[in-house]
């Protein structure tokens, strides 16, 4: 997003309000489907192509991170990272008091680019604003998913071109 500063906020507004209000949406092409693989200590492994990640349901949310080259603001669509992995069933200890809050997830891009999170990044009930697989950026289709962690002041933990979230089980089953 090129411009000022005041440009890009306004037309980052303008998405959001766009979107939340249901007004049209610039979706100029469709992404290609790509493969989003949820594995690693879960019941049920997922393969996800786009087209049925956009069948999940979705969330909108305004970010703001800092990068080295400043500020960036935008509005991400995709779906909440909690309905993927609950999807996937992960293993937990059944007798725990809270099973899922020894699983933590390992998102991996397609350059090989990782990062990790705990289930309270995941949760609504544990995290302000959850984590989300986005598939839209500011009204545009993203070529490939994209992990937003929307707490993240730094964005060191999106992750561009998402293939897989590894659910890994930290405590012993």
């Amino acid at each position: 997003m090129g411009g000022s500063p005041t440009r890009r906020i306004c037309a980052v507004l303008c998405a959001t309000f766009g979107l939340l209000l249901g007004a049209p949406v610039s979706h100029a092409e469709s992404p290609r489907d790509r493969s989003l693989t949820v594995s690693g200590d879960v019941h049920a492994a997922l393969d996800l192509t786009t087209s049925e990640l956009r069948a999940y349901p979705s969330r909108t949310e305004l970010v703001t991170f800092v990068t080295g080259a400043g500020p960036q603001t935008h509005v991400y669509e995709g779906a909440p990272l909690e309905a993927l992995v609950t999807a996937a069933r992960p293993i937990v200890a059944d007798a725990a008091k809270h099973p899922l809050l020894t699983v933590a997830l390992v998102a991996i891009g397609g350059d090989g680019y990782a990062a990790t999170l705990s289930w309270a990044d995941v949760a609504p009930a544990l995290a302000r604003r959850p984590a989300l697989v986005a598939w839209m950026q500011d009204g545009v289709w993203l070529d490939a998913p994209r992990l937003v962690v929307p707490g993240d002041a730094g964005g060191a933990r999106y992750v561009q071109g998402l293939t897989e979230l590894r659910v890994v089980q930290l405590a012993p089953k």
